[in-house]
């Protein structure tokens, strides 16, 4: 975080907008990383797919947002479940509806968990 004297000669931190140029294009690639999610959720016949991709992309979302990480986090959440509840087709078989609804909302708390691991991890590399 910088620092900077104010009028009074103490030290303070500088006031950061919470959305920036680095945060819009972090939004841009958690667009992405939603559509291919709400992909892998849709076709894959097990759970260790969007388990594992949905952890790695929200660690890596994490990573590239330390500090604002849980904006990344809940515009994937909501685009992820947004897109299944209005953009996708019912599932075919009552089996395929529970392993989608399992997928998806296992996904939707990786998110949240890897996003946080993801800015942990870079606040500590950053630091040593």
């Amino acid at each position: 975080m910088p620092l900077h004297i104010d009028q009074a000669g103490q030290l303070a931190k500088a006031k950061t907008p919470l959305f920036d140029r680095r945060l819009g294009i972090n939004l841009a690639l958690s667009i992405v990383s939603s559509v291919v999610l709400l992909v892998c959720i849709k076709q894959t016949t097990t759970i260790h797919l969007p388990y594992l991709l949905g952890a790695a992309l929200a660690i890596s979302l994490g990573y590239l947002e330390p500090r604002k990480g849980w904006v990344l986090a809940i515009a994937q959440v909501f685009l992820i479940w947004t897109g299944y509840t209005l953009f996708t087709a019912p599932p075919d078989s009552p089996t395929d509806g529970e392993l989608e609804t399992f997928a998806l909302y296992g996904t939707l708390i990786l998110t949240f968990v890897g996003s946080f691991i993801g800015g942990m991890l870079k606040r500590v590399l950053d630091q040593g």
